[in-house]
């Protein structure tokens, strides 16, 4: 009727083993590291976190910093981090949505995700380095047209 406590804890500890094999098994043949599969692997949520912590902490003090040359850093970050954080982001979302539509379209789906993220990557590089910034862009949008227009010509 009793067990014995090795009996129990042998009993107990073996499907946890085989669990933790599994695991690193799944992980060591999906590509942990490659850039189409950024949702699977032991950093890839880590990874995520803290591109978003970066984002939350860098913001105001891009809108802070606004006007002068010290936001050039600080807005070639964000226009690092955002890509990064969205493509991973889209990347849970067409692990979990797009193998319901159809299992062949998830190659695809990443494949178009890493494309889009480069382009993005690339256009708020261009945006940052020989335009106005992000965040001059975005504080442009609250600005009236005379505003905007005065800073053209001058």
């Amino acid at each position: 009727m009793f067990r014995s406590a090795q009996h129990v804890i042998r009993r107990s500890a073996f499907p946890r083993l085989q669990l933790q094999q599994s695991c690193q098994q799944r992980n060591a043949t999906a590509g942990g590291n490659s850039l189409l599969k950024s949702d699977e692997g032991p950093l890839s949520t880590s990874t995520y976190h803290k591109v978003n912590m970066l984002i939350m902490g860098l913001t105001p003090v891009a809108f802070a910093l606004s006007p002068s040359k010290l936001n050039l850093p600080i807005d070639v970050l964000l226009g690092l981090a955002l890509p990064l954080h969205a493509h991973i982001g889209m990347s849970y979302v067409i692990t979990d949505y797009v193998p319901k539509i159809s299992k062949s379209l998830t190659g695809p789906a990443r494949v178009v995700l890493l494309g889009l993220t480069g382009v993005t990557t690339v256009g708020l590089l261009k945006l940052n380095i020989f335009g106005d910034g992000m965040t001059e862009t975005v504080k442009s949008l609250w600005r009236g047209k005379k505003k905007l227009e005065e800073k053209r010509k001058a």
